[in-house]
């Protein structure tokens, strides 16, 4: 078994991730030395009971957009500082085991001794995403590598953490929304932790209502665009934080 908990956020108000849940329940224990899932009040009875067959520790958040980044460092909280953790939304988690089972064993495994280590998508991957991730993303991960030297991508919400790197966050995280994307790695950046990034092949996006889709079909919905651009600023304004001067 791996020396990683999992540290997880799960939002589902429609029931769709628990299908998943029960029929990955296995590899999720076998994975992870622990589990630990912080569950909105919204998420549908189905995936909560699926949750609770897989043995792991269950907490509740409001749910709100505006608090993602709390709903995160809470579930590091639940996760417990013994360990190192992953900390990943669910559903990205479940798309991970179901594509690429190897290749987060080899994520788990990968330099144990970093504090931070970012889990990216590869440059394959990036380019079969939808167009309003590319275009927007893209911004933010330019930024970043202008304030740090690191050109890695940013807003997939994967990453490894150290119990130095855990303690960190739960101290001296003040971002709520899911900005902390890049506040986390750049915390461990300015306490001078070790930092490293990977990519992986298995890892692509869908929104919650077509999990399991073969394809993304939202680049036709101006809404959608416009959160991206939200989200994207919201980021930009976390980074100014650590800007020197």
């Amino acid at each position: 078994m791996s020396l990683v908990a999992l540290a997880a956020t799960v939002h589902d108000p429609i029931g769709r991730l628990a299908e998943a849940t029960v029929s990955l329940s296995g590899p999720l224990r076998s994975s992870f030395a622990h589990l630990a899932f912080n569950v909105s009040d919204a998420t549908d009875p189905r995936t909560i009971d699926a949750l609770g067959q897989t043995g792991g520790a269950i907490m509740v958040h409001p749910a709100s957009e505006a608090m993602i980044g709390k709903a995160r460092r809470d579930a590091l909280a639940l996760a417990g500082a013994e360990n190192a953790a992953l900390y990943t939304d669910f559903d990205h988690l479940l798309r991970w085991l179901h594509h690429g089972p190897g290749d987060l064993q080899r994520v788990l495994d990968l330099q144990p001794d970093l504090d931070c280590l970012v889990v990216g998508r590869s440059p394959q991957a990036l380019a079969a995403e939808p167009r309003r991730l590319r275009e927007t993303e893209a911004l933010v991960n330019h930024a970043h590598a202008l304030l740090t030297g690191d050109n890695w991508d940013l807003m997939f919400a994967i990453r490894r953490l150290s119990p130095r790197a855990i303690a960190l966050i739960l101290a001296e995280s003040r971002v709520d929304t899911l900005a902390n994307d890049v506040e986390w790695p750049l915390l461990a950046r300015r306490a001078c932790l070790s930092l490293g990034y990977t990519q992986s092949d298995a890892l692509f996006y869908r929104t919650l209502e077509e999990f399991g889709a073969d394809a993304d079909s939202g680049d036709e919905d101006p809404v959608q665009w416009i959160r991206r651009l939200e989200f994207a600023a919201q980021h930009a304004s976390a980074m100014r934080r650590f800007v020197p001067g």
